[in-house]
């Protein structure tokens, strides 16, 4: 019986323990920036690890071609995306392969 109480208060510090891991990981993705990219560089676009986009760039002579631009733009962004959820996902399953449930 004891045994139990004794694993279950492991785990509870185990959760505590991640729980202020994850919060500090939340505060680091606030951060981070990740690029997205199209046209060898000529559309950038810089987002934070909370998918929030900071910077865009575009070359001004794509300007003529809509079309082109606008799909520029979202590839940009999909990628910067991608980048920052698997870097979101790397450092979350960083603290939860800590966790020893019994």
């Amino acid at each position: 019986m004891f045994e139990g109480m004794k694993d279950m208060g492991k785990l509870l510090k185990q959760a505590k323990e991640m729980k202020s891991k994850m919060k500090q990981v939340q505060d680091d993705l606030k951060n981070v920036k990740v690029s997205g990219s199209a046209y060898d560089g000529r559309i950038l676009i810089v987002m934070s690890g909370e998918l929030e986009v900071l910077e865009c760039k575009i070359d001004p002579a794509l300007k003529d071609d809509v079309k082109e631009l606008e799909k520029g733009i979202q590839r940009a962004v999909n990628e910067a995306a991608k980048k920052a959820k698997e870097l979101a996902t790397t450092k979350l399953s960083d603290i939860s392969g800590g966790l020893n449930i019994p």
